[in-house]
C-alpha cells in the first residue's frame, strides 16, 4: 500500500494558512521558527512544542488537510472518541476560550424528520439539566447537514478506565461515587429524565484540586439513547431496531429494558447502576463472557457471583443495597435514586482520587511524524467524516477513545447449546429449540427470555 508523504514546508504553512488555526501573527511566528531548509515535520514539532499546533492538529496538516478544524465559534484540538452515534471532540471556543467536548452525531440517526424532531426534544430538555454530577449541555445545531452538541469537557478519565488501570477501588470511594450518581440520576428524574445508558465509561470523574479536593463525578449522555431507537421507524416501541439487534450495553441492561426500550423507567437506571456498582467494586461486569444473548438471558435468570466472594472487605450493608439494586423484579429495587442516596451517605467515603495531571504539550515530541502516514488515517472529505466501521461499534463517551469494552448496540448470535451450563440435557435441548425458534422474530428477546424462565423455575 502506498504511503502519504508530508508535503514540503511551503505548502505545510499553505496548509496553516488556510485551517483558520492560525491568526497572521502566529503564521509569522510560524514562518521564522526554523530556518528555511527545515521539513515540514520539523515544523510541525516546533509548533507542538511551543503550543501554537495540537499534535491532532499537526499530523492531519501534514498529512494534506487544511479543512475541518474549525465547527462555527469552536476550534478542534483533538478527537477524543468515535462510534456508532458519532464522533467526539475536545474544542475551544474561540472568543470565550472555553474548552469543551462536541458530539458531532452520525448522520443516520438523524435521517428523518422524526428522528431530527426527537433530538431537538431530547436537547431541549438536557439544556435544563443543570446538576454538578450531570455532564452541562452547553449547546446544540448543526451545519452542512450535521448535527453537534456541546458539552462540559471533563479532564479526568471515566470510571471504565479508572478500574481498569489502577484496579477496583475502596468501598467508601465506590459508595460516595455511586451516591454521587444517584443525586444526579434523581435531579434528572425530578425533570422528568430516564438515562437509559447507565454504565462505567458514561460516567466521568473531575480533577480535585486544593480549593475543592474532593472528587466529583458526572453522568454523561443524558437523552442520546432514543435517538438509537428513533433512527428505525418500522419498530418505533421496541429496542430492536433490525432483526436479531438489540440496542443498549448488555453488561448493564436491565431486564424489562432488553425487551423493550419504552419499559426503562428510573428503576431500569438504578439496574444499571448496581451492575456499575458491581463493577467498581470487583473489577468485573456482573456476568463475565459469552455472548450478547447469552449475557441479557444471565441478567434474566441468574445471579452474578455474590460481590463478597470476589471483595471479601465489602460490608453487608454495601452487599445488600448491591443485591437490592439488582433484583429482577423492578418493584423489588430502590424506587427512586434518593431513596439510593440516603442509604448510601454513611458509607461514602469524601476523599479525592488522584492522578498526574496531562502535560500541556506532548513531553516528548521527538518522535512525532517520523513514519510516513497510511492513507487509512485520512479521512477523504473532512476530518469529521465518519467511517463505515463506525457504524456499527459505540460512542466511548465525551472524553476517552476506546475505554469500554461493550458496545452500545451489537447483532445477536445464533443461539448456543452452551447458555447455561447448569441446565441438564434434555432442559438444553428444550432451550435450544425455544431459542431456535425465538431468534428469528422481532419479538424472539422477550419470548426467549420468558421462555428460559420457566425452564429453570420447573
Amino acid at each position: 500500500m502506498a504511503q502519504v508523504q508530508p508535503p514540503d514546508r511551503q505548502t505545510f504553512l499553505a496548509n496553516i494558512r488556510q485551517s483558520g488555526l492560525l491568526d497572521a501573527d502566529q503564521l509569522a511566528v510560524a514562518a521564522e521558527i526554523l530556518p528555511p531548509d527545515a521539513r515540514a515535520r520539523s515544523l510541525a514539532r516546533a509548533l507542538v512544542r511551543q503550543g501554537l499546533l495540537t499534535r491532532f492538529q499537526a499530523e492531519r496538516l501534514l498529512a494534506g488537510r487544511n479543512t475541518g478544524f474549525v465547527l462555527g465559534q469552536y476550534c478542534i484540538l483533538d478527537e477524543l472518541g468515535r462510534g456508532g452515534m458519532g464522533r467526539v471532540f475536545k474544542a475551544q471556543h474561540r472568543t470565550m476560550n472555553r474548552l469543551v467536548a462536541i458530539k458531532l452525531l452520525a448522520p443516520s440517526l438523524l435521517q428523518t424528520d422524526r428522528a431530527q424532531d426527537l433530538f431537538l426534544r431530547e436537547v431541549r430538555t438536557v439544556a435544563k439539566l443543570i446538576h454538578p454530577n450531570i455532564i452541562t449541555a452547553f449547546d446544540a445545531n448543526h451545519i452542512s447537514g450535521r448535527y453537534y452538541l456541546v458539552l462540559e469537557y471533563v479532564d479526568g478519565p471515566n470510571l471504565d478506565q479508572l478500574v481498569r488501570e489502577h484496579g477496583p477501588l475502596e468501598v467508601g470511594r465506590a459508595c460516595d461515587f455511586i451516591r454521587q450518581i444517584s443525586r444526579g440520576l434523581q435531579y434528572a428524574y425530578e425533570m422528568g429524565m430516564v438515562h437509559r445508558d447507565i454504565k462505567p465509561a458514561n460516567i466521568l470523574l473531575c480533577r480535585g484540586n486544593a480549593k475543592a479536593p474532593q472528587s466529583v463525578v458526572k453522568i454523561s449522555d443524558f437523552g442520546l439513547a432514543r435517538l438509537h431507537d428513533s433512527a428505525s421507524d418500522e419498530n418505533p416501541g421496541t429496542i430492536l431496531t433490525k432483526q436479531n439487534t438489540v440496542m443498549g450495553t448488555p453488561d448493564y441492561l436491565s431486564p424489562e429494558q432488553a425487551r423493550n426500550l419504552h419499559l426503562a423507567d428510573i428503576r431500569s437506571d438504578l439496574y444499571s447502576l448496581g451492575c456499575t456498582f458491581y463493577f467498581l467494586l470487583t473489577g468485573q461486569v456482573p456476568f463475565p463472557g459469552g455472548t450478547t444473548l447469552e449475557k441479557l438471558i444471565r441478567h434474566n435468570t441468574m445471579h452474578p457471583t455474590p460481590v463478597e466472594e470476589l471483595r471479601p472487605d465489602v460490608s453487608l450493608e454495601a452487599k445488600a443495597i448491591i443485591d437490592r439494586l439488582m433484583k429482577k423484579d423492578p418493584a423489588d429495587r430502590f424506587q427512586t435514586p434518593a431513596e439510593l442516596a440516603a442509604a448510601l451517605e454513611p458509607l461514602a467515603g469524601h476523599d479525592s482520587v488522584a492522578w498526574p495531571a496531562p502535560p500541556v504539550a506532548p513531553a516528548n515530541t521527538d518522535d512525532l511524524f517520523e513514519a510516513p502516514l497510511e492513507p487509512t488515517s485520512i479521512h477523504s472529505d473532512s476530518s469529521f467524516e465518519l467511517n463505515s466501521s463506525d457504524e456499527v461499534a459505540a460512542l466511548a463517551n465525551t472524553l476517552i477513545p476506546d475505554a469500554g469494552t461493550t458496545a452500545h448496540s451489537l447483532v445477536i448470535p445464533l443461539p448456543s447449546t452452551r447458555l447455561l451450563p447448569g441446565v441438564h440435557q434434555q432442559d438444553r435441548r428444550r432451550l435450544w429449540l425455544a431459542l431456535l425458534i425465538a431468534s428469528g422474530v422481532v419479538g424472539g428477546l422477550l419470548a426467549t427470555v420468558l421462555l428460559i424462565s420457566q425452564i429453570l423455575v420447573h
